[in-house]
């Protein structure tokens, strides 16, 4: 290895703003569509999803470079739903709602939702179709997942443990 080769290459500018148009368009979908919020009652913080995505990079390089592996794609989700709960992205600036109960774990509930997303993709989660399936934030688990994302400490080989063990019954 040379020493230009044993240094953490910063990813490209452009690999950068494309993961962060991406991220920043789920994480509005979510906010929109699955939670319910307008525009005027949250803001996304982009140079908190910019250190995720860098972060994220240098976990992926580290695993390589130390490991000799590369990460599947539940591990990755679960790589970014790490960073999402430490950086909290999500701000809401309602000051009608932002000191309710109900809206303290927007950005848990960002993280859950982008690590079942990866999931579902997968095929080892099931959502509810109408007949078969599961409806993730009415289960318990769900709860219980917020709440230890919220006030528990977990470690990025945590999160990345979790993700390979969820599925469908998780949820039951």
């Amino acid at each position: 290895m040379t020493p230009a080769q044993s240094h953490y290459q910063v990813l490209p500018l452009n690999d950068i703003f494309i993961m962060l148009q991406a991220l920043q368009e789920e994480f509005e979908d979510y906010l929109h569509y699955g939670l319910g919020y307008r525009d005027n009652q949250y803001v996304v913080s982009g140079v908190d999803i910019i250190d995720a995505i860098i972060r994220f990079d240098k976990r992926k390089t580290y695993f390589y470079f130390f490991h000799g592996m590369k990460i599947n794609d539940e591990k990755k989700a679960a790589l970014f739903a790490y960073w999402i709960i430490k950086f909290r992205p999500v701000k809401i600036i309602d000051s009608k709602i932002k000191n309710k109960k109900e809206h303290i774990n927007v950005n848990e509930k960002l993280a859950i939702n982008h690590l079942i997303t990866a999931l579902v993709n997968k095929g080892k989660v099931k959502l509810w179709d109408g007949t078969d399936g599961i409806e993730i934030e009415k289960s318990k688990f769900f709860d219980d997942l917020c709440y230890s994302f919220r006030f528990r400490n977990f470690t990025i080989d945590s999160m990345m443990a979790l993700a390979d063990s969820i599925t469908t019954d998780s949820f039951k």
